[in-house]
Order: structure tokens, then C-alpha cells, then sequence
């Protein structure tokens, strides 16, 4: 079986079930989803399962609720000894909308800029990048379809990532990374840095 988490956006999920065939889905909404997360894990009966590989969307999006997940996913897979993987959440997105030649995957990177990630029918055209929200209104005329999954300004459509796409993926996929200790995806040095660095 396959585990999947998702939290990068206002609405969170996690999916279980095989390549391709979804067995069960939960999505939990709200700013932070630490608390709903393990709540719906809980649920899942995770003892009696044989979890064989844990994904784990790593953004760009909420911080916080990522590294919830991501945690989550690195304590299942070393608990069950299942393989663990990361993908950036745009993915999903992309699978939703694999039809559209030119999909441009945005949310907010704060500090007027945004992150913006490009796919083609599916596949990744560009990898997540930053650019000034100013931009925005320029970059969606290029694009038969713009998708956020909060407000950043007119011509976008709505839609959120959702875990249950991570097991439509190939399984060779090179949109998944094995690093052992994933990092929510962020490209950008912190504002400050640390005290005795210099400057």
C-alpha cells in the first residue's frame, strides 16, 4: 500500500491505496493542519496496514503544515520500513489538468513575490521559481490556464493539490526525490541571519 500527504494549501488531504486505484481519501481544511492530520491518521488504523511507501507533498505553500506532514511521513516510513518520497505539491495540480498545454501552477511566496511552476499536458515545462507578484498579470496571458489555490488576483482558477493524485504518478517518475530527510520546498535565505554570520 501507498500513503500520501498533502498539506501545502488551506486544504489538506491524505490518500491511501496502489498505484493508480485510490482505497481511501480524507481531506481536512483550516490555516494549520498539525492537529487534523494525525487526527486522520489515527483513523487509518495504522498498525494493521502495510504501508510499503509514504509520499509527502513538499510545496511551495504553508510551512508549517509541511513540515507537520513531512514529519509524519518520516516517523510512518521508519516505524512500517517503507520507502519514503517527496514530490513538489504542483504536481498534483498538473495531474488534474493534464489536458492543458500551457498550466502555470502559482501560490503565495509572501514579501510581494510569488512562487509559479510550468507544466505541458501534465509534465513539468519549468521547476518552481520566484518572481514579483507585480508579474503575475503578464505571466497568466502566456498560459491557457493559471491555477491557485488561494486568492492572488483576477484570471486565476481555483483548485488545491490533493494527495490522491501522488499515486496516479509513474512510479519512476522523476518528480519524486528520495532524499531521506526532505525540506519544504523555499527559495529564498532567510530575512535574518543568524547572530555571529557575517554579514
Amino acid at each position: 500500500m501507498i500513503l500520501a500527504l498533502e498539506t501545502s494549501s488551506s486544504l489538506g488531504s491524505l490518500a491511501i491505496g496502489e498505484p493508480g486505484r485510490l482505497v481511501e481519501t480524507r481531506e481536512f481544511a483550516g490555516a494549520r493542519h498539525s492537529a487534523a492530520l494525525f487526527s486522520s491518521l489515527r483513523e487509518l488504523t495504522l498498525p494493521s496496514l502495510r504501508i510499503e511507501t509514504v509520499i509527502v507533498g513538499v510545496g511551495p505553500g504553508s510551512f508549517s503544515s509541511i513540515r507537520a506532514s513531512i514529519a509524519a511521513a518520516q516517523a510512518i516510513a521508519f516505524a512500517k520500513g517503507s520507502r519514503l518520497r517527496s514530490v513538489c505539491s504542483a504536481c498534483s495540480l498538473a495531474l488534474q489538468f493534464c489536458d492543458v498545454a500551457r498550466l502555470g501552477v502559482f501560490s503565495d511566496a509572501r514579501r510581494g513575490e510569488l512562487y509559479g511552476t510550468l507544466f505541458s499536458f501534465g509534465r513539468l515545462v519549468r521547476s518552481t521559481f520566484v518572481f514579483p507578484k507585480e508579474e503575475l498579470a503578464i505571466r497568466v496571458q502566456s498560459l491557457d490556464l493559471a491555477i491557485a489555490s488561494e486568492e492572488l488576483g483576477p484570471g486565476l482558477h481555483r483548485a488545491f493539490p490533493r494527495a490522491e493524485d501522488f499515486l496516479r504518478i509513474e512510479e519512476e517518475s522523476p518528480a519524486f526525490s528520495e532524499e531521506p530527510f526532505p525540506e519544504p520546498l523555499y527559495f529564498r535565505s532567510p530575512l535574518a541571519a543568524p547572530a555571529g554570520s557575517p554579514s
